[in-house]
């Protein structure tokens, strides 16, 4: 088996990115799904070591070192806490230190790197749940909206879209992480939508308008789902 069945070539990758005119034609759903997988992976190196080093510095695994960086966040906040709700920082806290004193049968160096190793791999499988998910919803807009386009057409083009998300890794990094974040997403999105555009034929407007459109719908599904969900469970706990 070649790589080339599972990744497109750097410089069709390199084209897409820079959003270069037919850059988003010529690969498969397959190619899409191992780039994403990949860039994923790259992107989870960074923030991989970070936690790692990280939670042997603190003692402990890694979701018991964030539990207590949220507990102590939280206790700068406990006076507006206590309007708000039962939450309690002490708590969490306490919690932290409990599960931080129970005994390890692992060197915690080796702990603290296998539960770094889980987020690392959640990297490229969060990127793919995202390029699915919400490209369903892009192309139930692009149908409403007048595109024509198959389905493997349209994830092989919007694929690329994992390529400037490659920056990412660098959130760790104090300052210019943040505006990397935000740069590589913002290039993400208008990659999508220069590939969302390119395969279904539609204006750009009506590319734009099909790209953001399931975002709002969404929301407004999940909150109408969620206060369905209050409203069943409320009685029925209290």
């Amino acid at each position: 088996m070649r790589w080339q069945q599972w990744l497109p070539s750097p410089q069709q990758m390199s084209n897409a990115a820079q959003m270069r005119p037919n850059a988003y034609t010529g690969s498969t759903m397959q190619q899409a799904l191992g780039m994403v997988v990949l860039l994923g992976l790259l992107a989870g190196v960074p923030p991989f070591i970070v936690n790692w080093i990280g939670a042997v510095g603190s003692g402990a695994v890694l979701p018991v070192a964030r539990l207590a960086g949220v507990a102590e966040g939280l206790a700068e906040w406990d006076g507006l806490l206590r309007f708000v709700g039962p939450l309690s920082p002490q708590a969490l806290a306490e919690v932290a230190q409990t599960l931080a004193g129970l005994e390890q049968p692992l060197p915690l160096w080796l702990a603290a790197g296998l539960s770094s190793l889980g987020k690392w791999l959640n990297w490229p499988l969060g990127w793919i749940a995202l390029w699915i998910v919400y490209g369903a919803g892009v192309m139930l807009a692009n149908k409403a909206l007048g595109g024509h386009v198959t389905l493997q057409r349209f994830y092989a083009a919007t694929g690329f879209a994992a390529v400037p998300l490659l920056f990412t890794g660098l959130l760790p990094i104090p300052c210019l992480g943040l505006f990397a974040g935000v740069g590589a997403v913002g290039w993400s999105l208008a990659v999508y939508i220069r590939a969302n555009a390119e395969v279904t034929g539609l204006s750009m407007p009506r590319a734009v308008a099909a790209v953001l459109l399931p975002a709002p719908v969404g929301g407004l599904i999940f909150l109408f789902l969620a206060g369905i969900f209050t409203a069943i469970l409320t009685p029925l706990l209290f």
